[in-house]
């Protein structure tokens, strides 16, 4: 009777629902308009099968399940908020377990009843829809269920905690958000820090999905990816730890700190770092973004304003007021700015031989170059099985680890990370090694090419590098049939099925890009025509069902140094039906262009606008003569960057069909072209 009178206090429920009951009654009404009306009335001319509700309107149950516990955990525990209530219900003959117990009690029932209530009306639907828009089994339903009962009490028991800390419902329910949200700002804003101050950081190198570590986030990756068991198992964890650590916080907690800030004075310097040290990660991160070329300094700048920033805010916070200054405000500031500044500087110091350390070869059990590879199924990107891109090849290992050891001693700058990042003659190298040890070596460069082109030219020789590069891989699959269109004319395309032929372009193109030489990869020249190959579907009883599918199809490009692959489309008939002649084209404009923006690279492309609307008036040119419009379709320069240039645009007119557009630099001009345009 003793246990039933102080734990199961009828008073206390009943004051509870009946003040706050509305709260639950809200709730179930948006799940069930939200969920089995959505699947009840929806119409699908082909059904579609889910293994999870959340493909139903995800985003916005998994919104209701962390707002709504918040709301019902911010009013159920408004008591203790306000001084007249608080001196009220501690003065009830109850012990504060008891009492905590009660309202914890009525939140768990307010969130719990309505998602089963729910789920139950769900199944029941879609068991008695005849034509159902969505296919499910009964382990979906109960799955939803027990996702949103996890997630609905780990927001609600954050709320109870965070409210035993906090004496105001406002503060308390924007720190309750602050804490869902700042693990990801504090992820992505250092990682920003490492990229931008840490030579050869890669973005890889902390790989884990952030999207995860936020409730708030995950709403955009619910429809792909619902909660799996390992990601409730954390929140039912850390859903017990808080409902531990709301009674020892409950107990400690004085009845007199109702409508302050902070509760606890032991809580005051965490808060006033926390918050501090947030906004200098945001702070530095933004000034990072923004920074103008050549600017080196905005970033720290950053840091320095989001210090003072974050410090004088916390301040306001925990005293309530903007008139904070006193004798120990700049000595604490101090002691928390070199707090930070030591957290921000230590990982990025030379003196901790991360920039330095290049693995000698004999350390180094395979390499990749290029880094992670991924594939688009079913609206989400699969990362591949590292396995195949890795080689173990000692003479690729050798030129990459020279390639790696001549960055370093080089010792470049740092990449500027602001609005103008393009760099005129850069290039990304990204090196993964495993090393025979057991362990992982990782990092990224960006590097100027030209100084580095022995290097290079050592790397991207090795066929190791064009089978991982250009996914040559790929074409030992099992191709359907082969579409090839014009890189001149969109039109133009010609296909392959006959299989003996499928073969035969297949180890041709191949051997075609394992061939190229250095300077073939890096020819700015536009390709002659571009390949899409057709894999054919595995069988649907194959593990790798999902992976083999995605490779459905794959790009190439047949470039016009690929001699025995053009001859072989001669051959078969196939390069007429690609190739424009001379004697399609009317006439060819010529328009120049000048780049004079030193510092700022713009990208140069073929540009219909800069000659169909000419809106500067520049003089144009015109000609017929064949033997310029016959070089003009053996060479097309690829869109470049560069901040001092001239350039010509080019349109080709066509008698029949769609006009063509390129680009030539001023030394790419033939003698007859600069006849007729320099001359004038």
């Amino acid at each position: 009777m003793i246990f039933n009178r102080l734990y199961f206090n009828r008073g206390i429920l009943y004051q509870n629902f009946r003040q706050h009951g509305w709260l639950g009654l809200i709730y179930l009404l948006l799940l069930l308009l939200s969920l089995p009306l959505d699947i009840g009335t929806a119409y699908r001319e082909n059904a579609e099968k889910i293994n999870s509700l959340f493909m139903v309107r995800g985003e916005l149950l998994w919104f209701f399940a962390i707002s709504i516990p918040v709301v019902i955990g911010l009013f159920l525990f408004r008591y203790i908020q306000a001084g007249g209530p608080s001196d009220l219900y501690h003065s009830l003959p109850l012990k504060r377990k008891h009492l905590l117990t009660m309202n914890l009690l009525t939140g768990f029932v307010m969130i719990l009843v309505p998602i089963w209530i729910t789920a139950g009306i769900t199944g029941w639907v879609s068991a008695l829809l005849e034509e159902p828009a969505y296919i499910f089994d009964g382990r979906a339903v109960w799955m939803w269920g027990l996702t949103m009962s996890v997630i609905s009490l780990f927001m609600f028991t954050l709320t109870v905690a965070v409210g035993m800390c906090i004496g105001q419902s406002v503060l308390q329910g924007l720190t309750v958000y602050a804490i869902c949200l700042i693990p990801l700002l504090f992820w992505e804003a250092f990682v920003l820090h490492l990229q931008r101050y840490l030579l050869g950081f890669p973005d890889s190198a902390l790989r884990f999905d952030s999207g995860k570590i936020s409730p708030i986030a995950r709403i955009s990756t619910l429809n792909n990816t619902p909660p799996g068991w390992n990601e409730l198992g954390i929140y039912a964890a850390l859903t017990v730890i808080l409902i531990v650590l709301t009674y020892i916080f409950y107990r400690k907690r004085h009845v007199e700190s109702a409508t302050q800030a902070i509760t606890f004075r032991i809580v005051k310097p965490i808060f006033r770092f926390g918050f501090m040290f947030t906004v200098v990660l945001v702070s530095g991160a933004y000034f990072t973004m923004i920074e103008p070329r050549g600017s080196e300094m905005w970033g720290v700048a950053g840091y320095i304003i989001g210090g003072i920033a974050g410090y004088l805010g916390a301040e306001m916070i925990i005293r309530k007021s903007w008139l904070i200054w006193s004798s120990s405000l700049l000595p604490r500031f101090a002691v928390y700015g070199i707090a930070a500044a030591l957290i921000l500087y230590v990982p990025v110091a030379d003196w901790n031989g991360y920039a330095s350390n290049v693995p000698t070869s004999d350390r180094v059990e395979k390499v990749r170059i290029g880094g992670d590879h991924y594939i688009y199924v079913d609206n989400q990107s699969i990362k591949m099985d590292d396995d195949q891109f890795y080689s173990a090849n000692a003479g690729y290992i050798d030129a990459v680890v020279t390639l790696h050891q001549k960055i370093v001693d080089s010792d470049p700058s740092l990449r500027q990370m602001g609005v103008n990042r393009t760099i005129r003659d850069e290039e990304e190298v990204r090196i993964d090694y495993q090393l025979k040890n057991g362990k992982t070596l990782s990092r990224r460069y960006y590097i100027p090419t030209s100084d580095f082109q022995q290097e290079l030219m050592g790397v991207k020789n090795w066929d190791d590098y064009k089978t991982t590069r250009y996914e040559t891989y790929i074409l030992d699959g099992d191709v359907r049939h082969i579409g090839i269109r014009s890189g001149y004319n969109g039109d133009r395309t010609a296909f392959i099925t006959n299989p003996q032929l499928v073969r035969e372009f297949k180890a041709l193109l191949k051997s075609e890009i394992l061939d190229q030489s250095y300077e073939d990869q890096q020819s700015p020249w536009e390709t002659f025509a571009s390949v899409e190959i057709y894999m054919n579907y595995p069988d649907a009883s194959s593990s790798k069902l999902m992976l083999d599918r995605a490779n459905r199809s794959a790009i190439y490009e047949i470039k016009p140094s690929y001699s025995r692959l053009i001859e072989w489309l001669k051959e078969n008939k196939l390069y007429d039906q690609l190739r424009v002649s001379e004697d399609e084209v009317a006439s060819a404009q010529f328009i120049k262009q000048e780049i004079n923006s030193p510092g700022n690279l713009k990208m140069v492309y073929a540009d219909p606008q800069f000659i169909d609307g000419n809106p500067q008036g520049k003089q144009m040119i015109v000609t017929k003569n064949k033997k310029i419009i016959s070089e003009l379709l053996q060479r097309r320069r690829a869109g470049f960057y560069t901040d001092n240039d001239t350039i010509y645009q080019i349109k080709l007119n066509f008698i029949r069909g769609q006009n063509a557009y390129m680009i030539l630099k001023e030394d790419d001009l033939t003698e007859e072209m600069r006849a007729i345009l320099l001359d004038k």
